[in-house]
């Protein structure tokens, strides 16, 4: 039960996914926008919070590449690629958001710290000219591209849950045995 099999999402998969879910949900709430507002008006717990956002998107793409992937459900091929894409872009829109926050951080010369404490080493240097632009992607990769993945991801969620009533929708919630 805590490792995926070709029908059923394992209890690492499950919670990798929904630890995931939340930290992007609760970084997007507490964003600090140009004003000071939302939860939190200090960018410095941002920056912490979305360093520990990057290991668990380390460890979720490291355990995806080495796990089964459960068969989809759906016998629609053409809707079962596109969930497939959907997903992949997620991860990699993720890994945009991720990525282009440390940058937008460290090209102004500042420093990046896992969860707060461990300093992380500048791995692009200072570039003051390049930190507006990349924090504007940073600003496009969330509020844009991951908002229109998600609506699409969610749609597919309620999909499986309201109109097709396949278990797609509840394999992603508990794990369970193959001989569920």
């Amino acid at each position: 039960m805590l490792t995926d099999t070709r029908s059923h999402y394992g209890l690492i998969t499950i919670v990798l996914h929904w630890l995931g879910a939340a930290a992007m949900l609760y970084l997007w709430f507490g964003a600090p926008d140009d004003q000071g507002g939302r939860l939190h008006p200090d960018a410095s717990s941002h920056i912490a919070l979305g360093s520990g956002l990057a290991l668990l998107l380390l460890a979720r793409i490291a355990w995806r590449l080495g796990s089964v992937n459960p068969a989809p459900l759906s016998p629609n091929t053409t809707l079962n690629v596109i969930a497939s894409i959907v997903k992949a872009l997620l991860l990699v829109d993720t890994l945009v958001i991720v990525g282009t926050g440390f940058c937008s951080v460290w090209f102004k010369g500042n420093a990046v710290s896992l969860f707060g404490g461990v300093p992380l080493p500048n791995l692009v240097g200072t570039h003051t000219e390049l930190a507006f632009p990349t924090h504007i992607l940073h600003s496009i990769s969330t509020n844009l591209i991951f908002l229109a993945l998600l609506g699409l991801h969610v749609l597919g969620a309620v999909k499986h849950l309201v109109w097709d009533r396949d278990g797609t929708f509840s394999r992603m919630l508990w794990p369970r045995s193959e001989a569920a």
